[in-house]
């Protein structure tokens, strides 16, 4: 497990998956910036450090982006492990279940830390350049969210701390989670591009509400863990729908390396 660990920080695929998540965390953040400074608006009547990071979130294109970056982080070197012979070698040394336990925990973790970390980062520059979220003292800090969000009080609390908290948490358990989609993708098509478009075709029919369509299935967006408008409700519609799709994924993996390295 450790050397699985060690090969995550030496992949190139992990910091650009962590640099595209910086990057369109930035593309929000920075223009809403440098148009506050181009208008002369004085610190007070800017956006607080808050509403800058996580407006990559709610308003730029962080979502479109996040089963690429959470697949790519590390899910996709389950395919030059299959090409090489690599897998079958640790099965050897080991067995399936070994295997696939510790390439799907490592790659869970990379997922989360690929897009947590970035968004931590964005947080901390932004709590450095503009005022820490206070909308007792600036109402322009004020966010409206409704009155069911779970983030409606939160945000209020130590300079929207618990919003920060939360956010991630979300981020990092549904990047998990489409790290595993990946895997399953990877096990049955040892492609690298069907390893990350797989996972973004099932994220992308899920936001545009096909299973509504077709099974008549009303279930949260798949951004909802990490975006605006999460109330307790849709918390556990959300929770209930990525358990259903990880243990999916999970049983889809399983039996895909059973299916290539059984004679290991």
């Amino acid at each position: 497990m450790s050397e699985e660990i060690k090969s995550i920080f030496k992949s190139r695929n992990y910091w650009m998956a962590f640099a595209i998540s910086f990057l369109t965390l930035l593309g929000y953040s920075l223009s809403s910036w440098l148009n506050a400074i181009s208008v002369g608006e004085s610190m007070e009547y800017r956006e607080s450090a808050l509403c800058l990071s996580v407006g990559g979130i709610f308003f730029g294109g962080f979502m479109l982006l996040f089963p690429f970056c959470a697949s790519v982080a590390h899910a996709t070197s389950q395919v030059d492990e299959l090409r090489s012979g690599m897998a079958r070698w640790r099965v050897m040394r080991g067995s399936v279940a070994r295997y696939v336990g510790v390439k799907a925990a490592a790659s869970m973790l990379a997922a989360a830390l690929a897009t947590t970390s970035a968004f931590a980062l964005h947080a901390v520059i932004w709590n450095g350049i503009a005022l820490p979220s206070d909308p007792a003292a600036y109402a322009v800090h004020t966010i409206y969210f409704s009155e069911d969000c779970v983030y409606a009080n939160l945000y209020t609390v130590c300079h929207g701390l618990p919003m920060y908290a939360a956010v991630a948490a979300g981020m990092a358990f549904s990047a998990a989670v489409w790290a595993v989609t990946a895997l399953a993708a990877a096990a049955w098509f040892p492609d690298k591009l069907m390893a990350f478009t797989i996972p973004s075709f099932i994220y992308y029919l899920w936001s545009a509400d096909a299973a509504e369509w077709f099974l008549g299935l009303t279930i949260p967006h798949p951004a909802s863990l990490f975006n605006d408008g999460l109330s307790p409700e849709r918390l556990r519609a959300a929770l209930a729908s990525y358990g259903v799709l990880f243990a999916v994924s999970l049983a889809a993996y399983c039996a895909g390396c059973e299916r290539r390295l059984r004679h290991a």
